[in-house]
């Protein structure tokens, strides 16, 4: 299993609350188990044990920070907030990726982790138009 800690968060983010820091073991857990869970990551922790690794352990911690700053980053799983006070007003849209506030694999860390094989077609050629 990889961990990671509340100070990794921090340094990846921000400093984190004390709050924060309680909740960031647990959130990491659960990131570690739902990526197993992945059909496309079931292979991960061969991976990390192979000799040498077919995925380092720094882009596993980073995925699971990632992970877990998106939770961080919107709590409650708002998708639009507003706030007004008197005569001032103010409304925001939050990015679908951090609206979800769910510990979730997004595509591109599932590359990071599981990288699409390379295509390639063999005998395709070029041929130049004009004389």
């Amino acid at each position: 299993m990889v961990t990671i800690t509340a100070q990794d968060i921090a340094n990846q983010w921000r400093p984190l609350s004390p709050a924060e820091t309680a909740v960031v073991p647990g959130l990491a857990e659960q990131a570690w188990v739902r990526m197993l869970a992945h059909p496309r990551l079931s292979d991960l922790e061969a991976k990390l044990d192979a000799n040498p690794p077919t995925v380092s352990v720094a882009t596993v911690k980073s995925v699971i920070a990632s992970m877990v700053i998106r939770v961080l980053k919107n709590p409650e799983s708002a998708r639009q907030i507003s706030k007004s006070h008197d005569d001032w007003s103010r409304s925001q849209t939050l990015d679908s990726s951090i609206s979800t506030g769910e510990l979730y694999v997004n595509d591109r860390e599932l590359d990071l982790l599981d990288p699409p094989p390379e295509y390639s077609t063999p005998g395709m050629f070029v041929i130049p138009l004009g004389g």
